[in-house]
């Protein structure tokens, strides 16, 4: 819905070039000219569209397909390009992750009766736990689509970039879950009784030799989709926002919600929120990079720095004038 409405914001582009002239006169001449250049880049930006910096470019990096596709390369290769610091702190997450395998089953027996407890977590765990679904499509979609209306092109930039931190943690996600096979809570209470659940390998959903009583919640714990998608919600918008303290806080403060809500829900393990969470955040923070990358803007002169006019300058140089028109 969002890229449709947005279509106006990214048609146009601008042209940066310099322009240099020499010609001889006998007598020093000196003329300052500015005037607006809009209906010029019109023009240009009219021609051969899909060439151009558009949102709906297939050719241009700056494209929504060809930017995602080169984020899931980028992701894919990341750890090959991992130094010292990197490695430092995928050894932590690792170093966590199988510290919260351990008391997982007694972090579960916590959670699970806490909306028996308390009313309030009964009432608003099933609301809270939308947002790592319908509820964050929801939003990411209305914030695009008001930015679009009111024509605040970040707001809609910050949108586009949400679906592509949502899209690649959802594909990282579910190939985890393929592999991993792990049993959820509520389907460890039922069937295997296994502390932390039962890991039944890659693919093991697919086994027609398992009992066929067996659900999907068998075999998709690891990790939690609904944390992915809320924390690579959180990180773009928080990256985008980040001159200002109260956006970042709410949006993580929201997406920790989330993955709390995860275990009230006896939905998921502990550990399967925390690499859920850390997925969300590596792929938002890579989505913004390679955005704030592609679209960096080239350093501006002391000599120009009118952002929507042409300048044409007569300079006088001994006996010959220099013609120098910049737009």
């Amino acid at each position: 819905m969002i890229y449709g409405l947005v279509f106006l914001n990214y048609a146009g582009i601008g042209y940066s070039q310099d322009l240099q002239v020499v010609d001889f006169v006998n007598k020093p001449l000196a003329i300052s000219l500015n005037t607006n250049v809009s209906n010029i880049d019109n023009q240009k930006s009219s021609s051969n569209f899909y060439k151009q910096d558009s949102i709906f470019s297939f050719h241009s990096p700056k494209g929504y397909f060809p930017s995602l596709l080169h984020n899931f390369a980028e992701q894919a290769t990341a750890p090959i390009h991992f130094k010292t610091k990197q490695w430092i702190i995928t050894g932590a997450a690792i170093g966590i992750t199988a510290t919260l395998f351990h008391f997982d089953n007694e972090i579960d027996k916590w959670a699970r009766v806490q909306k028996q407890e308390h009313s309030w977590i009964n009432k608003s765990s099933p609301v809270v736990t939308q947002f790592g679904s319908t509820y964050g499509y929801s939003s990411v979609a209305a914030i695009g689509l008001l930015s679009a209306a009111f024509k605040k092109q970040k707001g809609v930039q910050t949108s586009l970039l949400a679906t592509q931190a949502m899209i690649t943690s959802g594909v990282w996600v579910q190939l985890i879950k393929h592999f991993t096979g792990r049993e959820d809570p509520s389907a460890s209470y039922i069937y295997s009784k296994s502390p932390g659940g039962k890991w039944w390998g890659p693919f093991a959903q697919f086994d027609q030799d398992l009992p066929v009583y067996k659900s999907i919640s068998s075999f998709d714990a690891f990790p939690s989709g609904h944390t992915a998608t809320a924390f690579s919600i959180a990180t773009v918008f928080a990256s985008q926002y980040n001159n200002t303290l109260l956006i970042p806080v709410i949006s993580y403060s929201m997406a920790t919600l989330v993955g709390v809500s995860r275990l009230t829900e006896h939905a998921h393990w502990a550990s399967d929120v925390f690499v859920g969470a850390l997925i969300g955040y590596v792929c938002g923070k890579q989505v913004v990079a390679h955005f704030n990358k592609t679209h960096k803007k080239p350093g501006t002169s002391l000599l120009s720095k009118s952002k929507n006019k042409a300048e044409l300058n007569i300079i006088p140089y001994g006996n010959q004038i220099e013609l120098s028109l910049k737009w």
